[in-house]
């Protein structure tokens, strides 16, 4: 964004920051500065962007007389007596408390201060747990405040924060009203009425302090939803800034399709691209096309064909002179892509290379060397694939697929060491299109949302774990009669937790089948020659079976698979199973799935195990998924450095998220540095000492 003008910068400088260092606030030295510092609180701005974990209702006062045993209740009344019993090492503080109705013991262990702290006669408020036994009542560990001074921690809603050892919530509520009273009101409110009064937000100052310190939990909400804008205005003001600055950007390497004709791509298939498919291939050749480098996403369910609309732009980039980088999350996910890439590139004459950390290290320098000669035209790997010692002559387009497995800050990474690079991202997991306006904000999105004709039908059962044995035996039966499955366990070897293990189910598959060598194993720890030998007999019909760990969630494409079997298949995600279904819907041939359910499945899990048993659709079990769990980590944003959104609840937000989305393109689009100052702060406290906007 553009800085504010000289006389704007002035005003600004004179009023405080909340770029403040903690140690800016009365009672902050450098104990409870590094204490702050583990909650990830290291400038007032982080202070009062720390959102409370709950709230606690304080507001009702009851009287003593109708005080009664358990919860926590909250007084009004006079101290009239406090003495400190001594009880060996321990001591026991005793205040007898009198509202004009009856009279109580408050009592604390081990805080023989408040002998001193509680003044005879003064008029107290306190909370806490009510204990009836023979001894009578007693209020146990009350907190406790002087009525007619600022209530923070009673007779008023009350936050409660995530702490650290050391630091306490009357400490931390002290630490947050300074902030406020101090700093609260010195940035103004940079959002115009036209937004506030269409969504019903609160003023910024107002939002702060409701959020601590709320009226009542409606209030609290009120404010969470302010904040909730805010935090969507900065993430969508960063995905149009990158839009911005691609259409800016320079044309990319290649040369587009010259070589290589639109039509003579088609000609090259041995099928036809279904209607959705050739749809999402026009938006991308387009976008080759474009002076400005691509930023695009194809995303469609698992089968649908995304993998050749990216192959084929891949085959329109090599034809213009253009080289190719294909990134995948795991090595066997590449050396399948590699096949296919090689199968589809091949035949247009273009040459591609695999590189992994797999391979022996002169087949790797082999392929560097090939890669900065230009002698290859397309390679296919991980994410080494960018590292520094990999150089590439002519790189015309970066493909990222399984995207969501690199999140938004990796993908930024990539981006940038190739500015002027087509780049397209491929995501077999659907995405809701709230996490997809969060998480994609700065791509074009194309959606693949038919499935190629002439695939079989698939049935999903949802089997009880004291059932398994029949499913087992259903297992043998079918591979005896000619079909291949999968079979998937949560772990490689059992542990304490009591899951099945890779090779105990191995064994058991083998005893069962009678016959050996028709059972193999597959994890994320098996050599690479191992796993494309295994790999090679399945698809050659001398394995009948795998199994192995969720690595086969991706990567795995045989059609001679028919039937699935996921072991405590609570242990897993939604989309990952759905994603393992797909390993088994390859082909014409009718599909099967057994997810075993074991007795001590939660009631959460069962809700969304049966999610799956009723739906085949990705897009909708990604909705349910949403609906069920919440947004979580947002398609790997927390693994690679941005925190989870602290006020943000999708999909419930979704209006604030369109809201937020049209007005980043309004400001970024104009050039209205109106909100540069807030969002600044507010990366700053998302992205640690260095923020995101700058």
């Amino acid at each position: 964004m553009s800085s504010l003008a000289g006389k704007n910068r002035k005003t600004r400088n004179a009023r405080p920051s909340l770029s403040t260092g903690i140690t800016g606030l009365p009672g902050v030295g450098p104990g409870r500065e590094k204490l702050l510092g583990n909650l990830g609180i290291r400038a007032v701005a982080d202070l009062l962007l720390y959102p409370p974990r709950r709230y606690i209702d304080r507001k009702a006062i009851v009287s003593i007389c109708d005080l009664a045993g358990g919860g926590t209740q909250t007084i009004a009344g006079d101290v009239i007596s406090v003495e400190v019993r001594h009880l060996g090492r321990k001591s026991l503080a005793v205040a007898r408390v009198c509202d004009g109705t009856g009279t109580v013991k408050c009592v604390w262990f081990n805080q023989p201060y408040l002998k001193n702290s509680l003044k005879r006669g003064g008029t107290y408020i306190l909370s806490g747990p009510v204990r009836v036994d023979r001894f009578g009542t007693a209020l146990v560990h009350p907190e406790y405040e002087a009525e007619g001074g600022k209530l923070l921690s009673t007779g008023r809603v009350v936050p409660v924060y995530r702490l650290t050892p050391g630091l306490g919530q009357r400490t931390m509520r002290r630490l947050v009203d300074t902030a406020l009273t101090r700093y609260a009101g010195s940035l103004g409110d940079p959002l115009p009425p036209r937004i506030g009064a269409a969504l019903r937000l609160l003023p910024l100052d107002e939002a702060l302090g409701a959020l601590h310190f709320p009226e009542d939990i409606d209030h609290a909400e009120r404010a969470r939803r302010r904040l909730a804008f805010d935090e969507m205005l900065l993430f969508q003001t960063l995905f149009a800034r990158a839009r911005a600055e691609a259409h800016n950007a320079s044309a990319g390497t290649s040369d587009g399709g010259r070589g290589t004709g639109r039509s003579c791509l088609l000609e090259a298939l041995p099928f036809r691209l279904t209607s959705s498919q050739q749809k999402a291939l026009t938006q991308v050749l387009d976008d080759i096309d474009e002076a400005s480098p691509m930023r695009r996403l194809i995303q469609g369910d698992v089968g649908c064909g995304k993998t050749v609309v990216a192959g084929l732009g891949a085959g329109y980039v090599c034809g213009g002179g253009g080289q190719v980088a294909l990134m995948c999350p795991t090595e066997l996910l590449a050396e399948q892509h590699c096949r296919t890439m090689t199968e589809l590139l091949g035949g247009l004459g273009h040459s591609v290379a695999l590189l992994t950390a797999g391979l022996p290290a002169a087949e790797q320098a082999r392929v560097v060397e090939g890669l900065a000669a230009g002698d290859i035209d397309a390679v296919v790997g991980t994410h080494s694939l960018f590292s520094d010692r990999v150089d590439f002559r002519s790189l015309g387009l970066v493909i990222v697929d399984e995207e969501q497995r690199f999140g938004v800050l990796q993908r930024a990474r990539l981006i940038a060491k190739s500015p002027g690079a087509d780049f397209l991202a491929v995501s077999a997991t659907p995405i809701p299109r709230t996490l997809a306006l969060t998480a994609y904000g700065d791509l074009d999105i194309s959606v693949i949302d038919e499935m190629p004709p002439g695939r079989g039908s698939h049935v999903t059962t949802l089997v009880p774990e004291e059932e398994a044995d029949a499913v087992l035996m259903d297992l043998a039966g079918r591979i005896k009669a000619g079909e291949q499955a999968f079979y998937i366990c949560p772990v490689l070897d059992e542990g304490s937790l009591g899951l099945t293990g890779v090779r105990t189910a191995g064994r058991r598959l083998d005893r069962l089948l009678g016959a050996r060598g028709l059972v193999g194993l597959l994890t994320g720890r098996t050599p690479r020659e191992e796993r494309q030998a295994t790999l090679a007999a399945f698809e050659a019909g001398d394995i009948a079976c795998i199994v192995a760990t969720s690595v086969l969630e991706v990567g795995v494409d045989v059609p001679g698979a028919t039937l699935l079997v996921v072991e405590q298949a609570d242990r897993f995600g939604l989309s990952q199973l759905h994603q393992m279904r797909g390993r088994v819907q390859r082909s014409s041939s009718d599909s099967r799935s057994y997810f075993i359910v074991p007795d001590g499945a939660s009631e959460r899990a069962l809700k969304r195990l049966e999610v799956l048993g009723k739906n085949y659709d990705g897009f909708d079990i990604a909705e349910h998924d949403l609906m069920l769990r919440g947004p979580g980590d947002i398609v790997g944003r927390r693994q690679h450095g941005i925190p989870d959104l602290r006020f943000t609840s999708l999909p419930a937000d979704l209006d604030l998220l369109e809201a937020a989305r049209d007005e980043a393109s309004r400001s970024v689009m104009s050039g209205d540095s109106v909100y540069e100052e807030w969002l600044e702060v507010l990366s700053r406290a998302a992205g640690g000492e260095r923020g995101m906007i700058h």
